[in-house]
């Protein structure tokens, strides 16, 4: 114990002697352990922690790349359509996008994020609504999709977690729209700011 106390002190007193050393090599050391931070974070998220859906490695994204001009853009409808009829790997296509709606409840409306769903995809995560059902395929298209699937936590919050939701309508963006089902509370798609789940031609004010 005493050695390494010796040894302590004269690598301090080396390190008084060259501040510009003492500085660069503290930078440098500061630089490596916050990459090596960064770089288990995301290596822990992406591949060690599993996705919370049951078999999750049975789940695939698919996206559209027109490389180097365009390196990621959205899917168009009717090439997803296309997928959809002409797949014969995938037992089930889904698709969603995000987007946000100003929910009028009481006297103060509020921003809330949300996800424009197509049929199957709740169900196709293994996840089905605690309360209520999941979109029907009909209700996918222009005119017909006014429904609304709550997460748990907005329906406990705004709506006082009142077990006759379903069926009750509620007003997004000047729009008054039908809840069809409640999440439960463990549910997070895409991300955990998402709180509210809309058909993907849902009409919005």
């Amino acid at each position: 114990m005493e050695e390494l106390l010796q040894d302590l002190r004269y690598g301090f007193r080396m390190l008084l002697k060259s501040p510009g050393f003492t500085g660069a090599a503290v930078l440098a050391l500061a630089l490596g352990i916050g990459a090596n931070t960064a770089i288990f974070s995301v290596v822990d998220a992406v591949l060690l922690r599993p996705l919370p859906y049951p078999e999750p490695d049975q789940l695939m994204v698919l996206r559209e790349f027109k490389l180097p001009v365009h390196p990621e853009f959205p899917v168009a409808p009717g090439n997803f359509l296309e997928w959809q009829n002409q797949s014969s790997t995938f037992e089930s296509l889904c698709a969603y996008r995000g987007a946000s709606y100003n929910l009028v409840s009481g006297s103060t409306p509020q921003r809330i994020q949300a996800a424009r769903v197509s049929a199957g995809l709740i169900t196709a995560l293994g996840t089905p609504p605690a309360i209520g059902r999941d979109f029907l395929a009909e209700e996918d298209q222009e005119g017909r999709g006014n429904v609304v699937v709550l997460s748990h936590g907005l329906w406990q919050r705004q709506f006082g977690a009142d077990p006759n939701i379903v069926g009750q309508t509620i007003t997004l963006s000047g729009v008054v729209h039908i809840v069809v089902g409640v999440m439960p509370p463990s549910f997070r798609f895409p991300d955990d700011a998402t709180e509210i789940w809309t058909p993907p031609c849902t009409r919005s004010g």
